[in-house]
């Protein structure tokens, strides 16, 4: 059964709507999409093609464009398992910066959901793994990978710059995951990632009300948000050591990319005693095949300065040696890495 569908942007379409009419659809036979479009010969169906899909649930029915590969017992299997798919799932699944955006004819992956009969993963050893002081996951909350065997460090990974949909969407993870436990805050999408002084004072009461409990870190994922807040950061890492709490900044590439203030934020964060961690994103999409160090928002030798230990995003464990070597090429020392591919 395939693990994901891969659904082509029709006119009128929105995340929600893609997303409520594969959740309608779910459970279809493959019968009922042959019946539903004549098919003569199920077989037979060619790349391009616009089959329609009759929801199972209330009236209606939506298109899917044949993809290489497809058949349509393939096509009715990807749909169950991607079954209560939403569309901030969907956005961040794509690396949408702006969910209102998408264009016709664009194709869209969606990964089949937690507690689904998806195809199982292939697992990765502790043998396959690199060795250094951390060896780290990203577990998507909306993917049905495992854990990367062999870690010591992981991060429920929702992209929320919320609090209840954060901690909500990785509860399911949170037994889980492998090591040291993470969950993370904010995110790379402007409409729902961005950290601003209210989110920053969310996260402070959360920490205060013991709402992360069970979790041994915190993972700010900074990328976008309002200047000048670096105080409330600084006062925020405190407060979440203070209450028993490891600390992980990750930003993408060397600096936040959507911060106006990102290079002076990235220098506080480097002399800050409160992080334990700093994460830079080697990629952009997550799709790339070699790190990605080109055109950064803030040198990187001036990683050489942080107090906290450096161990960067990569898309593979097995592209460590290659981040290892460069960052020792700018005076900067890395002690692990945490991989964004899903196993």
């Amino acid at each position: 059964m395939p693990r994901v569908l891969h659904y082509t942007v029709q006119s009128g379409d929105s995340l929600s709507k893609i997303a409520d009419q594969i959740n309608a659809s779910a459970g279809i036979q493959a019968q009922t999409i042959i019946d539903a479009n004549a098919l003569t010969n199920p077989d037979a169906i060619s790349v391009g093609q616009a089959l329609k899909i009759p929801f199972v649930t209330g009236s209606g029915d939506w298109v899917y464009t044949v993809m290489a590969g497809d058949s349509v017992s393939a096509i009715a299997d990807a749909i169950t398992a991607c079954k209560g798919v939403t569309w901030h799932q969907i956005e961040q699944e794509n690396q949408l910066a702006d969910a209102n955006q998408i264009q016709v004819g664009q194709v869209l992956s969606i990964s089949a959901q937690a507690g689904t009969e998806s195809e199982p993963a292939e697992t990765e050893t502790s043998a396959d793994l690199p060795e250094a002081e951390y060896m780290g996951y990203w577990d998507w909350t909306w993917s049905s990978s495992k854990a990367l065997a062999g870690a010591n460090i992981s991060i429920a990974f929702s992209g929320w710059a919320n609090i209840d949909n954060a901690v909500s969407e990785s509860a399911h993870l949170k037994d889980l995951l492998l090591g040291e436990k993470y969950i993370s805050l904010g995110g790379g999408s402007k409409k729902t990632g961005a950290f601003t002084q209210s989110f920053l004072t969310d996260i402070d009461n959360a920490i205060q009300n013991g709402t992360f409990a069970g979790y041994d870190g915190l993972a700010y994922d900074i990328e976008v948000g309002d200047g000048g807040l670096g105080d409330a950061f600084a006062q925020s890492f405190k407060l979440a050591k203070e209450n028993g709490l490891k600390v992980l900044v990750t930003v993408s590439h060397s600096a936040p990319y959507g911060i106006p203030d990102a290079a002076d934020l990235m220098q506080g964060f480097f002399s800050d005693n409160n992080i334990d961690l700093i994460s830079p994103q080697l990629y952009t999409t997550g799709k790339e095949t070699s790190n990605s160090y080109e055109d950064p928002a803030l040198s990187w030798s001036a990683y050489s300065d942080s107090k906290a230990k450096i161990i960067p995003s990569i898309v593979n464990a097995s592209m460590y040696a290659d981040a290892e070597a460069y960052f020792a090429q700018q005076g900067v020392t890395t002690s692990g890495y945490i991989q964004w591919q899903q196993v």
